[in-house]
């Protein structure tokens, strides 16, 4: 059935190797920032943390204290306004950067674990600062960085694309292989670069980087963004933080 059934095949992120030994909320509670595990006033979920009443000062305090961690990589927040890349704390950069913006969903922080090229036993390159075996996906290319295969009538053979994709490409995909309008509130694109009849093609994509950084208790805490843009369509490769002793 192979010239009648078109299979796509994808993941929903990779794998590190996890070396972490603090969680979020323990580190949270020894600062004093958080009462206890069972306390309201901070609820983290993985590393999304909602703070009670979105207290500013106290998101402020969260976010200084673990921007001066090693095993802590990089730190969202709201945008400072509108559309903007970076976030209104100092040092963060916004959800709106990362596709996670929604308005009633979204934490007050999301924070992710710091990562390294380290190899672990068996030879594979990726390591993590969380805890754990395995985990639903940071922002280390190891994690980002995904395999998509496809497979039938509707897609060349042997080829391999270089463009990014992602997760949210797949559905507004499907529709047009069957000439389905995609409805407005879709936010992907169709990978026609990978389709055997199909003379629209998109654009080469983009590289850009958002920095930002700031000086906290004599470290100053650089946070960077890789993202690829194909045409409005954006993707986020990784982000990586660096720490500098004044």
């Amino acid at each position: 059935m192979r010239n009648k059934v078109n299979i796509i095949i994808s993941t929903d992120h990779g794998f590190v190797t996890k070396a972490g030994k603090l969680g979020v909320a323990e580190f949270l509670i020894q600062k004093g920032l958080k009462k206890d595990r069972d306390s309201d006033d901070i609820v983290a979920a993985e590393g999304a943390l909602y703070i009670k009443n979105h207290d500013a000062e106290l998101i402020r305090k969260v976010v200084a204290a673990l921007q001066q961690e090693e095993w802590v990589g990089a730190i969202f927040t709201k945008a400072d306004k509108a559309g903007s890349m970076k976030g209104w704390v100092p040092g963060t950069l916004s959800f709106d950067a990362i596709h996670w913006n929604h308005p009633e969903r979204a934490a007050d922080i999301l924070v992710d674990e710091n990562w390294n090229d380290a190899k672990n036993n068996t030879g594979y390159a990726g390591t993590s600062y969380a805890r754990g075996v395995a985990g639903h996906g940071g922002f280390s290319p190891y994690e980002v960085h995904i395999a998509l295969l496809a497979d039938g009538p509707s897609f060349k053979k042997a080829f391999e694309g270089n463009l990014p994709t992602s997760n949210v490409d797949i559905a507004p995909t499907v529709l047009s292989i069957h000439h389905i309008p995609a409805p407005a509130t879709m936010k992907g694109r169709v990978f026609t670069e990978l389709f055997t009849k199909s003379k629209a093609q998109p654009s080469g994509a983009k590289n850009e980087r958002v920095e930002t950084s700031t000086v906290v208790n004599g470290i100053t805490y650089k946070l960077m963004l890789d993202i690829s843009t194909i045409d409005k369509y954006r993707y986020i490769n990784y982000a990586k933080t660096e720490r500098v002793l004044q």
